[in-house]
């Protein structure tokens, strides 16, 4: 029995022991937080096929399901074509000959590319902050050197977010 009590006596020291460190542990704390934020999303469609008329042809961008900007914009820009330093330049497969075009913007900007070193890549032809569209003026830029027949390229273009100013 007297085994019994020191057992009893010592497991009891050993659990208020516990108890009493715990007790007297520095309190601690974590604060939590979170934010839920919807994803932006939205829809570009673009042209896949221009067939440019001689007085020029619309480059209608339209943007749609526009949500959740938060302070930023759709931006549309042109990613390089398949000519030389990314020149905004339609060549007959034929006749190896070339052709220069632009893009004239809804406010009157023209986008070109005259040959040197100037490029046709990161230059904005749409943005958005809502659904709607904008509609460009693609046109043939010919001389009176231009040879006769059927000049074609390819421009690709990046689109993402980009802050609104």
């Amino acid at each position: 029995m007297k085994r019994r009590k020191t057992a009893l006596l010592l497991s009891t020291l050993a659990i208020c022991s516990t108890m009493m460190v715990t007790a007297n542990a520095a309190s601690q704390s974590t604060e939590f937080e979170y934010t839920l934020k919807n994803d932006p999303t939205y829809t570009v469609e673009i042209p896949a096929k221009i067939t440019i008329a001689k007085g020029g042809s619309d480059m209608v961008i339209k943007a749609s399901n526009v949500n959740y900007l938060d302070g930023q914009k759709v931006s549309v820009s042109i990613a390089g074509t398949n000519y030389f330093r990314n020149q905004m330049v339609l060549e007959d497969s034929e006749t190896r000959s070339t052709m220069r075009y632009q893009i004239v913007k809804e406010d009157g900007t023209v986008i070109e590319t005259t040959g040197g070193k100037d490029q046709a890549n990161g230059k904005e032809i749409a943005a958005f902050t809502q659904d709607g569209q904008v509609t460009n003026k693609v046109l043939p830029v010919t001389q009176p050197s231009s040879k006769v027949g059927h000049y074609s390229g390819t421009m690709s273009f990046d689109i993402g977010l980009a802050d609104a100013q």
